[in-house]
């Protein structure tokens, strides 16, 4: 079908959007919540106390009951803490009680009391665990004995343990623990979990000439990782030469990769089959993602059967960089078979097939990759001139589904706190929810959270539930007139600043990076700061990211910045909105004579490149939903992909 008649066939029969509206009760008792909550917080416990018996209906009362206890918790009697535990046993509330009252006797060493709290309410968590033995060091000699008896197992693991545990594993070396063996044991499970850094403390503790000599020779290797080759491996204890090995194989290849790999693969069938797999995939997918000149070389050696899949993923990615498309071709058909299905692969194998037998190939195979949703099914429509589809399912819980399921404790908890954005809290809630539904009841669940504005849930619940084609409850569309606005200041299609929302934040305003990166389209503090200077926007402090009109006004006009920086390609501005444009730009210096398409799958970073191909299958996915004409990439940047060069001619 032509693109332009799609289009009008499109417009007529887009999917409906879901209009369940739920409903509007406990607007007068939120307000009285967060009165008595501001009431607690200035220690105004009376009033507090006369608000909160007004709201025992309320699904959050028990949370005003946990903040009054919270607060008096150095007042509080055993016994109230007793009764909520019994009364909200069910509650993610009662775990958080357990773990600060716990905390608390704790740190008041209320030794008597911690165990008797503890031994009733025990806490799965070596935390705990270790301050219920440090209770019991304080206790009755019987107590102590067992205590100390406890210490050793705690101590002898590959892990640090928390700082918790100090007092008892003090107390425990006043005895003369550990003993050479047991510090040689914890060593060895250090290293088996590639532990170094704790491995260097514990064999401090080593005494016993044989068991000092093994740590030292372990040292010896992997401080000259090239004497993993020699006869000094055998002299280590048989059942630890793997992991040793494969800690020196890898701290050789950082410092000499080369000589590394090509040692590993004349050694590695000495090792077990997992250590081997280990390695060369280690080894494998750092040659390859750096693209090194030997690398495809040294990865026939590594797996010459294809045996590893993620690393013939890796040889793929670096054989398309080198466009050296019989490489390329043989190892897609050596991909594991669900794999090689995937669009993605399909259409690198088609275009594999186009570079070597081009008078062979047939839009056919084009064709049949345009019918899947995604970045290459797109691509692979724009090649063909197919229609881009959505695969929508029409199928929707019912309303009285919606109202049944809202009714649940849980489910209005989790409602209730959503609506008064106390996130952590409602998640927790939402959790405990969902893990006491049915099926039905978990598909239904995800309307219901998009009819709350809660887009966030409602698209985790899609893929939890593998509901690939409610895309209607994948691809919400809030702020829709403030995103269409600023595309339009900002010389950007109508969907690409939501797409790009969608993609770093999935609509959650409150979104918090592990860099600081704030809110719905996820802007780092200086880069918001250093965007409102040049478009003169106001903006103060970093708590305004999270406000969605200020977001939305800066990073689209940020995004706009990238977009004119970078050639008006959709790609490029994506990748450094993702990544800074630092990097794209040394990406393109070294890697910009590449096709288009070659050189969005050879990014470097995975994350960025599933980045940019999600937000450009994004685009296209929200210009459908609304109607609109959609295009993956300009003619210009169609010109661009790998079908195009070396005299292929375009379907």
């Amino acid at each position: 079908m032509p693109r332009v008649l799609f289009f009008l066939f499109f417009s007529l029969f887009t999917t409906a959007a879901f209009s369940y509206v739920p409903t509007p009760g406990y607007q007068s008792e939120r307000e009285l919540f967060l009165k008595a909550e501001k009431l607690l917080n200035s220690n105004k416990i009376t009033e507090f106390n006369k608000l909160k018996s007004r709201l025992g209906n309320y699904p959050l009362y028990p949370y005003l009951d946990y903040s009054l206890y919270i607060k008096q918790k150095r007042s509080i009697s055993q016994q109230k803490i007793n009764a909520f535990l019994e009364d909200y046993s069910e509650l993610p509330l009662a775990n958080r009680l357990n773990r600060t009252w716990l905390n608390h006797l704790a740190k008041s060493k209320r030794w008597t009391a911690y165990i008797h709290h503890f031994e009733k309410n025990p806490v799965e968590s070596t935390h705990y665990i270790c301050q219920y033995q440090v209770a019991l060091l304080n206790g009755t000699v019987t107590q102590q004995k067992e205590a100390l008896f406890n210490a050793r197992d705690l101590w002898v693991v590959g892990n640090s343990q928390p700082k918790s545990c100090d007092p008892l594993f003090k107390a425990w070396m006043k005895t003369g623990r550990p003993t050479s063996a047991e510090a040689t044991h914890r060593f060895w499970l250090s290293l088996e979990q590639g532990n170094t850094k704790l491995a260097r403390y514990i064999d401090k503790k080593i005494t016993q000439a044989e068991h000092k000599k093994q740590s030292q020779l372990f040292w010896k290797i992997y401080n000259s990782p090239s004497l993993i080759t020699s006869k000094k491996l055998k002299q280590l204890p048989a059942q630890h030469r793997a992991s040793a090995a494969q800690l020196a194989y890898k701290k050789w290849f950082r410092s000499h990769p080369i000589s590394a790999t090509e040692a590993w693969v004349k050694n590695k069938a000495n090792f077990p089959s997992d250590i081997q797999e280990n390695v060369s995939l280690y080894i494998g997918k750092r040659l390859n993602s750096r693209y090194h000149s030997k690398a495809i070389e040294l990865s026939e050696k590594l797996d010459p059967k294809y045996k590893l899949a993620e690393l013939t993923e890796v040889r793929i990615r670096n054989a398309l960089a080198a466009q050296d498309w019989q490489v390329i071709h043989d190892a897609i058909q050596n991909l594991p078979k669900e794999k090689q299905s995937s669009a993605k692969w399909q259409y690198w194998l088609a275009v594999s097939e186009m570079h070597l037998m081009p008078e062979n190939s047939e839009v056919d195979r084009f064709n049949k990759i345009s019918q899947d949703r995604s970045f290459y099914g797109y691509l692979a429509a724009e090649i063909s001139e197919a229609p881009f589809l959505l695969n929508a399912s029409s199928s929707k819980p019912s309303e009285i589904q919606l109202i049944q399921l809202e009714q649940q404790p849980a489910v209005l908890r989790a409602r209730e706190l959503f609506k008064l954005g106390k996130l952590v809290e409602a998640n927790r809630e939402w959790n405990l929810a969902q893990s006491k539904m049915s099926e039905e009841e978990k598909l239904t669940s995800g309307y219901l959270a998009h009819s709350w504005g809660w887009h966030l849930q409602a698209i985790i619940n899609a893929a939890k539930t593998n509901r690939w084609d409610h895309v209607d409850l994948r691809f919400p569309h809030p702020h829709k007139d403030l995103f269409a606005k600023h595309a339009v200041k900002n010389g950007l299609d109508l969907s690409f600043p939501i797409a790009i929302a969608r993609q770093e934040s999935a609509f959650l305003y409150s979104a918090t990076s592990h860099v600081g990166a704030r809110g719905l389209m996820q802007l780092m503090p200086k880069t918001a700061s250093d965007t409102a200077k040049k478009h003169k926007v106001k903006y103060t402090r970093r708590s305004q990211l999270f406000q969605p009109k200020l977001n939305i006004t800066l990073g689209s006009a940020y995004l706009g910045d990238m977009y004119k920086r970078f050639d008006n390609n959709p790609a490029y501005a994506a990748a450094a909105y993702n990544a800074g444009p630092h990097r794209v730009k040394r990406w393109l210096k070294d890697r910009g004579d590449l096709p288009l398409d070659v050189w969005i799958e050879t990014i470097p970073f995975k994350e960025t490149r599933n980045y940019v191909q999600n937000v450009l299958a994004f685009r296209v996915i929200y210009d459908r939903l609304q109607g609109r004409q959609a295009s993956l990439l300009s003619e210009k940047q169609l010109q661009l992909l790998a079908l195009n060069q070396n005299d292929i001619i375009r379907l």
